[in-house]
């Protein structure tokens, strides 16, 4: 299968890129508006800035430390799952101190990364159509670009109303006579994607398989599972994740250990993955993640509190379990040591040095996931897995318990995630019991979401529409965390406008808890 990876190669009016592998194809700095969109070549070149847009800092990519912003997996350390070393350079700063204004970097950093990615899926869909009408594209591609365009939109849109809630609906190409836009509710942008979602996987829209890094059926599918569950629809959401298991395309990979390499890209268990190539950080693509020589991540670290909540191999918590030993890792669920390095023994690149560790991590922990080594700075073909499948099965997971309905099939779900073959830790009902509440059933699978994914991006995101985020930053502050960890429950669950969008915008209002109407 062909490899998708993305590299800017022009920025026209209506900013198109290309990449390598994906087409191979000429420069395109000598085209304008007027002679583009003739040839499938032209729409798919289009297409891939849609998924460069998501490399992009504010959104899913990698983010230079010093400049106040983040991407959005790295929110993570915006939780109790870790926190950023340098402050004050980095983002999640304002966040956890509890600074965050409408002229914050990176509330504008992911404002403006969100809104130019859903201008090129605008311009894809706005576009190909009229290709598909004047016979320059065959049916089956145009339709199939227009499809993906509409699923990076749905993503965009997706975190952007998880954070900022009411934000303005930009479905069309934009003009300077149209470029005033005022907010839209977002339970009308979520109905808008949800229709976007549930018409592209119909049966001849999407493909089933594709190149990894390319939208599918599952990936679409997964979304909107995960677009249900984010705003607490969970008959559908449950619906939606059943449709991606009887798919039967993918399935739990036996090891845990190296599903966050290189390799592991190509398992089954990813439903849907942003690619990256191996090139200079600074000068190209490079990776979401980046590195010093020899040693780990220094700058994006894990809290006591995440480590602590890996249960022990008898599916006991720390504070319970007869066999816990706080010098023996081997004593606890696998998935600690292949998410976390930790003092009791670790190495790096074949290494260890105590004085790096006792200098860049008070706590003695590093991150290992997405950690390849030996390492160069930024130097991988690692992607960035956005949705997982042992996602979609806790995602369902949560879904029936929100119903209280199916215990049975929550606890299959939660095992089946637990029991790969590396990890084997005990089932639901051998540790936690099989008597449990639905209320009870929940907890488990937040805690099992919590050490499934941690540091993968969603922890932010759950705990948000969690709402409790109060409760995190209380272990935060346990834990002796870097920052104060205050959090306003009058206003920390919405993202304030950025300013500058607001003096752009004349049309837009800024959000009740920041100020506006």
């Amino acid at each position: 299968m062909k490899k998708i990876y993305y590299s800017v190669i022009l920025s026209l009016a209506f900013s198109l890129f290309s990449c390598s592998d994906f087409l191979d194809r000429e420069s395109l700095s000598e085209l304008s508006n007027g002679n583009f969109w003739n040839t499938e070549a032209d729409a798919t070149k289009a297409l891939v800035g849609c998924y460069d847009a998501l490399q992009s800092e504010g959104s899913l990519g990698f983010c230079w430390p010093g400049g106040n912003t983040c991407s959005l997996r790295e929110l993570e350390f915006a939780t109790d799952n870790g926190y950023f070393a340098w402050i004050p350079w980095v983002g999640p700063d304002v966040i956890t101190t509890n600074t965050m204004s409408p002229t914050a970097a990176v509330t504008k950093a992911v404002w403006n990364a969100s809104y130019a990615g859903i201008a090129r899926c605008n311009n894809v869909i706005e576009k190909v159509p009229q290709m598909l009408e004047n016979g320059k594209i065959g049916e089956e591609a145009g339709t199939r670009i227009v499809c993906e365009a509409k699923f990076i939109r749905a993503l965009f849109y997706n975190h952007l109303t998880s954070l900022y809630r009411d934000v303005p609906k930009v479905f069309n190409v934009l003009t300077t006579e149209t470029s005033q836009v005022p907010k839209s509710q977002k339970s009308e942008i979520v109905a808008d994607i949800i229709k976007d979602l549930k018409d592209i996987t119909a049966e001849g829209m999407l493909p089933v398989t594709a190149d990894r890094g390319r939208a599918t059926r599952g990936a679409a599918l997964g979304l909107l599972t995960r677009v249900y569950l984010y705003n607490e629809m969970y008959k559908e959401a449950a619906d939606a994740a059943l449709q991606v298991i009887n798919l039967s395309q993918y399935e739990i990979d036996p090891n845990y250990s190296t599903l966050f390499t290189e390799a592991g890209g190509a398992s089954k268990e990813i439903v849907f993955a942003i690619r990256f190539k191996n090139t200079d950080q600074q000068n190209g693509e490079g990776g979401f993640l980046a590195y010093n020589y020899g040693y780990p991540m220094e700058w994006q670290l894990p809290y006591p509190n995440l480590a602590n909540d890996f249960y022990c191999k008898d599916g006991k918590p720390i504070t319970s379990s007869g066999i816990y030993d706080p010098d023996d890792d081997s004593t606890r669920d696998p998935r600690l040591t292949y998410t976390l390095m930790t003092k009791n023994g670790d190495t790096y690149d074949g290494k260890v040095s105590d004085a790096w560790w006792s200098w860049n991590s008070p706590f003695q922990l590093f991150m290992r996931k997405y950690q390849n080594q030996p390492t160069t700075w930024a130097a991988d073909n690692q992607d960035m897995y956005v949705i997982r499948y042992a996602d979609v099965l806790l995602m369902r997971a949560e879904a029936l318990a929100k119903q209280n309905t199916g215990k049975d099939e929550i606890m299959s779900m939660v095992n089946q995630v637990r029991q790969r073959a590396d990890v084997m830790m005990p089932k639901v009902e051998d540790a936690e019991g099989s008597n449990l509440s639905y209320d009870q059933l929940l907890d488990v699978v937040k805690h099992e979401r919590r050490v499934e994914l941690a540091l993968e991006g969603t922890r932010y995101f759950d705990l948000m529409r969690w709402k409790e985020m109060d409760k995190a930053y209380e272990r935060c502050r346990a834990d002796g965390g870097a920052g104060s960890h205050i959090f306003d429950s009058s206003k920390g669950y919405v993202w304030p406008i950025p300013q500058s969008e607001l003096d752009n915008n004349r049309a837009l209002v800024q959000a009740p808890e920041w100020g506006g109407k």
